[in-house]
């Protein structure tokens, strides 16, 4: 295993970050086939506490590890706001899971990359060039393509999407702030810690008493739900996000692939073309800023 670990590390870190962008994107997959396996015995409430346990018990043995001041913060209330507002996107989410197809949910988060850019703007008083703005605007061009307002019925499942991908915007807005201060472990750490709080109070209200077979995908929420942040952590970490985002993209083939051989879904032609076109133009804004930032070097 050492020498595994130890040839992965020599790896030029594009490929490492491209590794672990695919990785990431495959835990969400994997994730919500989870989700869906268990959603007429539990809530999505108590998933997400329960997958919040999980998380904590990941976490906790590297935290026990860690010098206090590699994980104190003074900035404990952006903390709790933070998480609070990345739990209102988990339910949202969840909710997704269990209404759309698995190709529509990822198609549609891709929008989250846009909602950051207006909060940021907003909330963290970001310049927001003529680039970003055209970019954006056909961003959202491309998330009307798939969800199709008025020519087709917004479900439950598609609002519950598109709202989650603005509170987890709104997480992000949080997370550029927290980053200025405090390690990528660290807000990682706390997010383990607050979520379980936060998460069980509305857990309580809907709690149905695990028995031994939901033992394997309740371990599988947590920890599924921990790599995705981990490994997408680890490719910006790796390599210039102009890079891995691409790889990102394979979400959408890849959980088109699931939901057929699953479920026996299949997306229509509106999803392919308004995911490419939100994607493009997301990617067009990371790649432009890596460009910008390399010329100021």
């Amino acid at each position: 295993m050492k020498s595994l670990s130890t040839a992965f590390e020599a790896m030029p870190a594009t490929i490492r970050g491209a590794i672990w962008m695919i990785l990431g994107g495959l835990s969400l997959i994997l994730l919500a086939i989870v989700i869906r396996s268990i959603q007429d015995k539990f809530d999505v409430l108590q998933m997400i506490f329960l997958r919040s346990v999980i998380s904590l018990l990941i976490i906790l043995p590297w935290a026990l590890r860690q010098k206090p001041q590699e994980i104190r913060t003074k900035r404990l209330p952006l903390h709790i706001f933070r998480n609070t507002i990345h739990y209102l996107g988990n339910v949202g989410w969840f909710i997704g899971v269990t209404l759309v197809t698995l190709a529509d949910l990822q198609a549609l988060q891709f929008t989250v990359p846009l909602f950051t850019i207006l909060m940021a703007m907003v909330f963290l008083r970001e310049k927001v060039g003529i680039h970003r703005w055209i970019a954006t605007f056909i961003g959202f061009l491309g998330a009307l393509i798939i969800i199709r307002p008025g020519f087709v019925d917004l479900g439950t499942g598609t609002i519950a999407v598109v709202l989650s991908a603005i509170f987890y915007a709104a997480s992000q807005t949080s997370t550029k702030s927290l980053s200025n201060t405090d390690s990528p472990n660290a807000i990682l750490f706390y997010m383990s810690l607050i979520f379980v709080p936060v998460s069980a109070i509305p857990a309580f209200y809907v709690w149905v008493t695990p028995d031994w077979s939901d033992t394997i995908p309740i371990i599988l929420l947590g920890v599924f739900g921990y790599t995705a942040h981990a490994c997408i952590i680890r490719a910006f970490a790796a390599a210039d996000a102009s890079y891995v985002m691409p790889f990102d993209f394979l979400r959408l083939p890849i959980a088109a692939v699931f939901g057929f051989f699953l479920y026996m879904e299949w997306p229509e032609i509106w999803v392919w073309l308004g995911g490419g076109i939100i994607f493009a133009s997301t990617y067009y804004i990371t790649w432009r800023e890596g460009m910008i930032k390399r010329s100021r070097t």
